[in-house]
């Protein structure tokens, strides 16, 4: 790992959420819009780097905390300037924190308190602000002529010591800094411009790459795409898709498919993607897909094609595992042409969601298959998720033993915590520990869940994890707020809206929580059985029992706690008798379970609850075990 002070600037969009939910399409287009038409060449102009970007915001890092402050307000001058004259209802707010820390990198990512500082500063920011520490101000006060107000020490989450924060005036002062952006190149000219560099670059250093990797191979034998770091996260590299149309000038919808593709894998906390800069380059080239692989050093490759005939458009993709050539995934989208923005996120949502689902199942064959006796942070990681989702006490102390061995081997990897806390979060909701009493769950849970998000802070699954653990410790309005910020940073997540379902259960949504759980699976049609799990749960509380029915029988199986749901389900279909047999099944299998910690769910609705023990009553569960 390599570690470097530098200097940070967190941003989100303020009222996120809301927002999407008023207009999703539009928001995200005017998002993508900012990004490609000011924040990117803002940022390029000052010499930074975007390391990511989230649903509502990004992470930028700079070599200095002078071009730091200055792109941020060139970033907010420039979006105040973009909806002057708009009425509010239709305006974008961002708020920016800026830090300068010692951070360490990894994977072209960056982590560390440096990080956190700069997203506690944004969080504290007010919409259109702009918030930075005392070492930024130290470092640009003898250099910027700037009116900034100390507004004092200010604690915040996660962090030891009270910050020192510093608001920048952005009044006549701020704009008198402002340089004139420089535009992208225009797009066709832009082709042919890159082009020549890429034509160059390759020349002059493909000399140099071939002799090192040559030099490489003769010392340590031939490349091996199998071998993996220490928290090898599967690598992907997602071409440029094909345009299939005779138009040449169709080539930015191609263009732009396979950029929101690699921005919404981006996303994913467990993939390594490989830039578009790179990826672009073999574009309209007759490449193999190994060749790709081998030169971007990834395991998976992702191409397709993009076609308009008459009013309909036609996407394809695929995914091909390069080590073997073996097509891992295929499919065709078709849709109409009436609204081409809103089809295109649609279709690039569905195909990520997709992508995440496949590769997920191509590493766990891959693991399967890797001796045990050689196994890295990463793999230890996969095959503790995947004891995870057997949904048994086994595997699920299973999954505990395998995090903590990842975390031994690497202290800072931010999902083996998530995976031991998820696991200790089943320990305390069902009993599935080995640990002397489920408070003790518990409490390990909020602290496995609390260093995940100290190391990660926008990882979207630390997150999502912590919100289920609030959710089930009984904060129920905490938990739906953990949840949407999960979503926020990740909107093309099936799997945190899908578990996101709880809080609106429990809190007597039951509505509200089929239709979301609809929408996950259609989002996500190769979902894992636990999706029709929770479908069955919010239906039988919303009342269609033949709904929940049919949900739970499209499952490959009935886990042990299922018969928990569907015993109750089978009850008010008047099918007594198979109820009562499957609850004694359970209870046999769990015989301390009784009414006692059936009381003990997070129900803040009365009714749902109450009809929920009636029924366990009714089939024969004890009042008290004991």
């Amino acid at each position: 790992m390599e570690r470097r002070l530098t200097a940070i600037i967190a941003a989100d969009v303020v009222g996120y959420s809301r927002l999407i939910r008023e207009n999703e399409a539009g928001t995200l287009a005017s998002i993508r819009a900012h990004r490609e038409d000011l924040i990117e060449p803002i940022v390029a102009a000052r010499k930074g780097r975007i390391v990511k970007l989230m649903g509502d915001g990004l992470l930028i890092e700079f070599a200095s905390a002078v071009e730091a402050v200055q792109c941020a307000i060139e970033f907010q001058y420039f979006i105040g300037l973009k909806y002057k004259g708009i009425p509010e209802k239709n305006q974008i707010h961002y708020r920016i924190g800026i830090n300068v820390g010692d951070i360490v990198v990894e994977d072209d990512d960056i982590f560390g308190d440096g990080v956190n500082v700069a997203a506690r500063l944004e969080g504290l920011a007010v919409p259109d602000g702009i918030y930075m520490a005392a070492n930024v101000f130290d470092q640009i006060k003898d250099k910027l002529d700037l009116n900034i107000e100390d507004l004092g020490l200010h604690e915040v989450k996660n962090i030891a010591e009270p910050i020192r924060v510093f608001s920048l005036l952005l009044d006549d002062k701020a704009t008198a800094l402002v340089s004139t952006i420089t535009r992208p190149v225009a797009p066709a000219r832009r082709s042919r411009l890159i082009s020549v560099v890429i034509a160059v670059a390759v020349v002059v250093g493909g000399v140099f790459l071939w002799q090192t990797w040559n030099a490489s191979n003769q010392s340590s034998g031939t490349t091996d795409l199998t071998a993996a770091p220490l928290t090898g996260k599967p690598s992907i590299a997602v071409l440029a898709f094909d345009n299939l149309n005779s138009n040449p000038e169709h080539d930015y919808l191609s263009d732009s498919f396979s950029e929101n593709i690699i921005t919404a894998l981006s996303r994913f906390v467990d993939f390594f993607v490989i830039s578009r800069n790179s990826t672009f380059t073999y574009k309209d080239q007759p490449v193999k897909v190994q060749q790709v692989a081998e030169e971007l050093g990834v395991r998976y490759v992702v191409e397709g094609s993009v076609q308009i005939l008459g009013d309909k458009l036609r996407v394809t993709a695929q995914l091909i595992d390069a080590t073997n050539g073996k097509h891992l995934w295929a499919e065709n989208y078709d849709r109409s042409l009436e609204d081409i923005f809103s089809i295109q996120d649609e279709v690039t949502r569905t195909i990520a969601l997709t992508l995440n689902e496949n590769i997920d199942l191509a590493e766990y064959d891959r693991l399967e298959h890797q001796p045990t006796d050689n196994l890295n942070a990463y793999e230890l990681f996969k095959r503790a998720q995947e004891q995870a989702f057997t949904f048994t006490k086994e595997g699920n102390i299973l999954a505990m033993e395998l995090s903590e061995k990842a975390i031994e081997l690497d202290p800072s990897f931010a999902s083996a915590y998530i995976e031991l806390a998820w696991a200790h979060n089943f320990g305390y909701r069902w009993g599935w520990t080995e640990i002397a009493s489920r408070e003790e769950s518990l409490a390990l849970a909020f602290e496995m869940a609390r260093k995940a998000i100290k190391l990660e802070p926008f990882n979207f699954k630390a997150q999502q994890v912590m919100a289920s653990i609030t959710a089930h410790s009984g904060d129920l309005e905490k938990a739906a707020s953990l949840y949407e910020k999960a979503i926020s940073l990740n909107p093309n997540s099936a799997q945190v809206l899908a578990d996101s379902i709880d809080p609106l259960v429990y809190g007597g949504k039951a509505a509200e929580a089929v239709d979301r759980m609809k929408l996950a699976i259609r989002l996500n049609p190769h979902h894992p059985d636990w999706y029709l799990w929770n479908l069955g749960w919010a239906q039988y509380f919303a009342e269609d029992y033949e709904g929940a029915l049919a949900s739970i029988e499209k499952m490959n199986g009935v886990p042990d706690r299922l018969r928990r749901t569907l015993a109750p389900i089978l009850l008010r279909l008047g099918r007594e008798d198979e109820a009562r047999a499957m609850i004694g099944e359970f209870l046999v299998d769990n015989p301390d379970y009784d009414i006692e910690e059936a009381k003990a769910a997070p129900f803040s609705d009365k009714e749902f609850h109450n009809r929920w023990l009636d029924d366990l009553r009714t089939l024969g569960v004890p009042e008290n075990s004991s």
